[in-house]
This record gives C-alpha cells, structure tokens and sequence, in this order.
C-alpha cells in the first residue's frame, strides 16, 4: 500500500522498482523526453502501474501527478547513463538506440546540453544533499524513531546537508555554501523574532522556513524541503493521468485491445517457435535415415553368383526346342 510523502511515497524502493518496470516495457520509440511521449502511451504506464501498487481511491490524483513528474526524472536518467556509457541496454530496443544515437549528435541537443549546464552553474546554486537514494520524508521518519519526537525542519535540514564525520569532534562539512548559509539564517531569525517562551514546534519551523528563511516557493518546491514539498502545487495540468474515470475508459479500450495483442503475439509466437521444433526434428530424422541408407549400400556385395546366369540361359534353351521326332 502506497502512502502519501508530501510529493513522494512511501514506500520508495518497491514503488520505485514498479515504476522503473512500467515505463520501460513501453518505451518503445525514441522519445528524447517525458514530455514527448503520447499522453495515450503514460496513461498505459500508469494503468500498469496501478496493476502492481495499491493505493487509497482518493489518492487517485496525487499518486498519478507523483508518478508522472518521477518517470519524467527517471527516464532522463537513465537516458544519460545510456548516452554516458555508449552502449545499448537490455531495456532499450537497437533501433531505439540508434536513433537516439544520432539525436544526440545534432547541434540542436549541444545546444540543450550547453543551457541546462548553465543552469546549474548559476548563481542561484542547486540543492545537493546526503540522503542519497533515501527521500527527505523517509529520512525524517527515521529521525524521528531515533530521537523519540518528531523533528524540526534545522535538524532534518542539517541531517541531509552536512558530510558523514569520520570522528564526531570533527566540524560540519556542508554540502555546498547555499546550504550553511541557510542553517544558519535560520537560527538568527529565531533568535532575533521569537521569544523564549514560544516552543518551536515542527510545524512552525516549517512555517519559519518556507516564509521567512528561503523566501517561499518556486514552482512549487521549497529549497531545502525535498518530498515533504506540498504536492498540491504540482497538480496544474496533469489531472488526465490521475484521473480514475480516465483510467477506467482507457482500461476497456487501450489495455484490453493491447492486452489482446500481446496475448495474439505471444501464441503466434509460440505456435512458430512449435513448428521450428517439428521442423527440425524431421529434418533431424530425414539426415539419419539418409546415412543409415548409406551405411547399407556401403556394406551390399557387388558381383553376381555364377549359377544365376546359367539358369538363366538352360530356360532359354528349353523354350526354343522343337523336338521333330514323328
């Protein structure tokens, strides 16, 4: 059962697994991005999706929204890793490959390529973090059972922004600049806005965070908040995806008549491999039976007894006497 993670799930290696499945069973084309494939081809994604994960019905949109904006990162992903590396994937069909091959030597992607590094070359900096393959929210639920209370947004903010120590009197190695001077901007509105006497519950660091330390959101996310950003934001434009209805009519059109498909393809598929097998068998037989033929010869006499061609000739004879005796 999928749970809700602000704009993640939980839990995230299983759902992760279902979705890496999905998406590549039908990437079947050489789409250069999420955004290319047919929205008929991610709403069959999806659907194959929900086959695999359960959820609540409620959910609907906010599972389907999630599942979109991840395929979009994980595909671009494993895109890299393959134009990276060179090499054909076991998921990736060759002429898929080959087209994508020669997509990615044209200008037009160099361009693509040059802009997106000037992007996370900005000013601005980007949003490194420790947690690895571990969402905020997961890490946080960790922290949680470890520290007996629910944690402030600081102490999880730090948890996945400071490098690992090999000694704990070691000082703290912050991932990047942005994130120390964040930490501590912080601590210095606390200290200089709120009495001592307020208690600085979870949910008010939140609030301090988003509203008065990093300057609210920017499309929809929260720098420094991960998965635990509010998922409402990101809802704009994809509530076809989600949809139940949609998926509903889609489930007794497409996937049945894709289904149907596969199931066609796979008996015509096993009906010639049946006969590739009798084929060869009797081919089998027919080269045996041949030398068997061979053998035999090899072995017969070639000469012709004597006594035949006599007998022969004494018949001869006695079909062509007359005797003339009165």
């Amino acid at each position: 059962m999928i749970e809700l993670d602000g704009s993640s799930w939980h839990p995230t290696k299983d759902t992760a697994r279902a979705l890496k499945e999905c998406v590549r069973k039908l990437y079947t084309q050489a789409y250069h991005s999420w955004s290319e494939i047919p929205n008929s081809i991610c709403q069959a994604m999806f659907n194959n999706f929900k086959t695999m994960c359960t959820w609540e019905s409620r959910y609907n949109l906010v599972i389907g929204t999630t599942f979109e904006r991840k395929a979009s990162t994980r595909l671009s992903n494993w895109l890299k890793s393959v134009r990276d590396s060179g090499e054909l994937p076991g998921w990736m069909l060759p002429h898929v490959f080959a087209e994508l091959g020669q997509y990615w030597k044209t200008d037009k992607f160099k361009a693509i390529l040059y802009q997106a590094k000037m992007a996370r070359d900005s000013l601005k900096g980007g949003s490194l973090h420790t947690g690895g393959a571990k969402t905020v929210g997961t890490i946080a639920r960790e922290m949680e059972k470890e520290l007996g209370h629910t944690p402030i947004e600081p102490e999880v903010f730090k948890k996945t922004h400071v490098r690992k120590k090999e000694n704990k009197s070691d000082p703290d190695v912050w991932v990047e600049e942005r994130a120390e001077r964040t930490f501590n901007d912080f601590h210095k509105y606390v200290a200089e806005n709120l009495d001592s006497s307020v208690q600085l519950t979870p949910e008010l660091s939140t609030q301090i965070w988003k509203e008065k330390v990093v300057g609210g959101t920017h499309k929809g996310r929260c720098y420094g908040l991960g998965s635990r950003n509010d998922v409402r934001h990101l809802q704009s434009g994809l509530e076809g995806i989600g949809s139940s209805r949609q998926a509903e009519a889609l489930d007794g059109v497409q996937i049945v008549a894709m289904s149907d498909q596969i199931t066609k393809l796979t008996a015509a598929l096993a009906e010639s491999e049946r006969k590739r097998v009798a084929e060869q068998q009797i081919m089998s037989e027919t080269v045996q039976q041949i030398k068997e033929q061979v053998m035999n010869l090899a072995y017969q006499p070639t000469t012709l007894a004597p006594d035949d061609t006599d007998d022969t000739d004494d018949e001869s004879d006695e079909d062509d006497y007359v005797d003339l005796t009165p």
